[in-house]
């Protein structure tokens, strides 16, 4: 399952508070931020769906993440 997140992680800083956590919570997971795109697109590759968690988690830390779509497909 790959989910899409809009997110407003700008900075590197920013980036840096939420990495580790994203990395000791979710430790199946493959993830990325790309800073460049406007919309601070998070890229979540998954077995299972953890949406509901991770935009908990952005918001515990003041930062913003908000679902646009998941992808339902076979592992690589």
């Amino acid at each position: 399952m790959i989910a899409v997140f809009k997110t407003n992680v700008s900075t590197d800083s920013e980036l840096n508070v939420i990495s580790p956590l994203l990395n000791s919570r979710f430790k199946e997971i493959k993830w990325n931020i790309d800073l460049w795109d406007s919309d601070k697109i998070l890229r979540v590759d998954s077995p299972r769906d953890w949406t509901k968690e991770i935009t908990e988690l952005f918001n515990s830390i003041g930062l913003r993440c908000i679902n646009l779509e998941i992808f339902h497909s076979a592992p690589f």
